[in-house]
């Protein structure tokens, strides 16, 4: 009995310590907190290329950044105290995103730091200049800032850099810088290019730093690669690159890269504000929010709008301007199994800078002065969220890149290149290779859309790299230029009442899920298995945006059971499952008067390897489109509809499922494609056309 007691006082103790083992919380940051104050050391550096001057990217400067000089926007960074409003543009970005919970200042070292080639030879690899930059700068008498800061103004928290555990703010002892930023004029990192991580670049003045990085800064103040970089800190690790900040050797979600908006966008973003989820993910929240996520009602009070339609979360909702109130919608997607990324769709009304005053909320490349670049209007922003709902516990950082994509609401096509190449266009005077925007390829299920990469086998090899992807610039549309610079957005990417306002089953882009496939530059990595989802499930999910109001407020209705398709539709997916809906006419899916529903073959790729190149039309990288009605599921094809089947297409009808031609509809099923019944099915119409179909043994019996 006293051995059994002694054990038990031994194991409690540590039973105990287990239990008080402080929670990973994304909201907590990764390395540093996303939450209050944070004041950052800022460096400027040039290269002296003293034994190889060929060398030297910018051996004049520019008018941005003379030589010798620090840079003209040298108070643009940061502003060195809290503002009612920040001025400076990365305080005041971190000031709108995190809706004020999260301030970021900074000042710099008031002279430039010049590394001499011959003195530092390993100034030619870029991402060590920091180092270079603190041994440097140590050779001074003491630590000179523009505004005379000492190391303790740096030092607002403690060195805690545990992913997902709690930051205490507070100096450390002895002190430390919290971070320490390096900007280059002329060196290997170019502009766009830089780094971060959680170590320091040496002692400064005999004072280490808790964190760092460095970015050149050739063209201009290095914006986007800052933001995308110093937000690492915050939200999480490579695989958390998404909203135009993804690239191609990354293990992502999608097979294409995805441009868009989001906290770890970059070069290749839309708008350069951050998204609902990242504000989900930090816990970026009003004052006095009752509700993760939010908007409100025709009375004004705040409701919860985390929706699940299919639960009854339906109804009217007021969404205000989202950069300055947090207002959103997410709505999840039925009928995914468990297994599976889950996703859900994320609305956001964006009235852009020119209404709300962020600087940040507009297009990539826009600017107040006016640029070729054409204007964000007021409108809903959508993107679905895969997978990526973890905010708690062990796994909060694991996970793929680009689990954002958008949905933009000029659709979704089999988009592919004319075949020749414009010059001098619009941002820079570049060039653009024009693509080809039309009717006939929409494919609102698994086509691309206008803000991702559309990849093709360039070396003809069967493989496709994600690497082999060409950049939506110049649209052709109706044999003509339509826009430029489409990747960087466009107003019509957008839900506006002057344009395309529902999203549902019926329209493209459509309401569904999406397809995913988990790869990484060429390789799938779990074979078209799951985790992905491989299968469309149709959910009679409709978002309306039905008026916007004049002080910028949006009414959106969200309903469930919009099964109709009142517009010509091309459907393409390795598989597309109806399931046993009632829309209003009782029907799980209904063909309006006139119309046609295409079952196609998608030309947009949805695997990356193993094409088909037997199949007319190939090599194909997709499967042939398989459409199920589930049990229960009723289908009508309206008078003088067309319900057809081409391109290797196959329609399962499970038992009990109904299939209903209306007057004079017609059903077309191509030679190479099928309907098959599993067991007892309804087919309801003119029995002749299906008797034609059965000797034509296009409509058979399950095998």
């Amino acid at each position: 009995m006293r051995l059994f007691a002694y054990l038990l006082i031994l194991l409690c103790p540590v039973f105990a310590t287990a239990q008080d083992r402080p929670i990973q919380r994304s909201e907590n940051g990764w390395y540093l907190s996303p939450q209050g104050t944070i004041r950052i050391l800022l460096l400027f550096v040039e290269v002296e290329f003293d034994v190889k001057p060929e060398k030297d990217p910018q051996p004049g400067g520019a008018d941005h950044w003379p030589k010798g000089q620090l840079p003209k926007w040298k108070d643009r960074v940061f502003d060195p105290f809290p503002l009612p409003q920040q001025q400076a543009d990365v305080s005041r970005y971190f000031q709108d995103i995190s809706l004020g919970r999260y301030i970021v200042l900074g000042d710099y070292v008031d002279e430039i730091i010049t590394l001499k080639e011959s003195k530092y030879p390993g100034v030619h690899q870029g991402h060590t200049i920091g180092t270079l930059a603190v041994k440097e700068l140590n050779e001074r008498d003491s630590l000179r800032t523009h505004h005379r800061f000492s190391v303790a103004d740096f030092d607002m928290w403690k060195d805690a850099r545990k992913a997902g555990l709690p930051k205490e703010p507070g100096p450390d002892t002895p002190h430390g810088f919290d971070h320490v930023m390096v900007i280059v004029r002329n060196s290997q990192l170019k502009h766009g290019t830089g780094s971060t991580d959680g170590g320091s670049p040496g002692p400064l003045f005999g004072y280490q730093s808790d964190t760092q990085s460095r970015f050149g800064g050739m063209n201009d103040l290095p914006f986007e690669i800052l933001k995308h970089e110093y937000n690492h800190l915050l939200i999480g690790g490579n695989n958390f690159h998404s909203g135009g900040g993804n690239a191609s050797q990354f293990e992502s979600t999608f097979i294409n890269l995805q441009g868009g908006w989001s906290m770890m966008g970059a070069s290749s973003s839309s708008l350069l504000t951050c998204t609902g989820w990242d504000r989900l993910r930090m816990g970026w929240e009003p004052d006095g929010a009752a509700h993760r996520i939010r908007a409100r009602d025709l009375r004004g009070n705040e409701v919860d709008t985390d929706l699940d339609p299919t639960a009854g979360d339906t109804g009217l909702f007021v969404l205000r301007d989202f950069v300055t109130t947090g207002d959103a919608l997410r709505i999840r997607m039925p009928y995914i199994p468990a297994d599976q990324l889950q996703q859900w769709i994320w609305v956001e009304n964006h009235l852009g800078m020119h209404r709300n005053g962020s600087p940040t909320d507009r297009f990539h490349w826009e600017s107040p002065g006016g640029t070729c670049i054409t204007p964000i209007q007021p409108g809903l922003f959508m993107q679905m969220q895969v997978g990526r709902e973890l905010r708690e516990g062990a796994d909060i950082y694991s996970g793929a890149a680009d689990y954002l994509r958008p949905i933009l609401a000029n659709g979704n096509y089999d988009l592919r290149l004319r075949g020749d190449t414009l010059r001098n266009m619009c941002p820079f005077g570049g060039s653009s290779r024009p693509f080809i925007h039309e009717a006939a390829a929409a494919n609102p299920l698994t086509g691309n859309h206008e803000q991702e990469l559309p990849v093709f086998d360039q070396y003809r090899d069967g493989l496709l790299f994600r690497g082999e992807h060409w950049v939506p610039g110049v649209r052709i549309q109706q044999g003509k230029p339509d826009a430029e610079v489409v990747f960087s957005g466009r107003p019509e990417h957008a839900f506006r009442m002057n344009g395309a306002r529902v999203l549902g089953m019926g329209t493209n882009p459509s309401s569904a899920n999406m397809l995913t496939l988990i790869s990484t530059g060429n390789r799938d990595v779990h074979k078209r298995k799951g985790p992905n989802v491989r299968t469309v499930y149709l959910n009679g999910v409709r978002l309306e945006l039905m008026d916007q109001w004049a002080n910028g407020d949006a009414l959106v209705r969200v309903t469930i059971n919009d099964t109709r398709i009142e517009e010509d539709q091309r459907w393409c997916a390795d598989s597309i499952v109806l399931p046993p809906l009632r829309g209003g006419d009782g029907h799980s899916l209904s063909v309006a008067d006139g119309r046609t529903l295409l079952l196609d073959r998608s030309r947009t790729p949805t695997r990356v390897n193993e094409p088909d190149s037997i199949a007319p039309g190939g090599p194909w990288f997709s499967e042939p489109t398989r459409f199920t009605l589930s049990e229960g599921a009723s289908m009508f094809i309206g008078p003088k509809a067309r319900l057809e089947l081409k391109a290797g297409s196959v329609m399962h009808l499970m038992t009990g499922s109904r299939l209903e031609l209306g007057p004079k509809a017609q059903l077309t099923v191509g030679s190479d494609c099928a309907i098959i019944m599993h067991g007892d099915v309804l087919l309801l119409g003119k029995q002749k056309v299906f008797r034609k179909l059965r000797k034509k043994g296009r409509l058979r019996e399950a095998q």
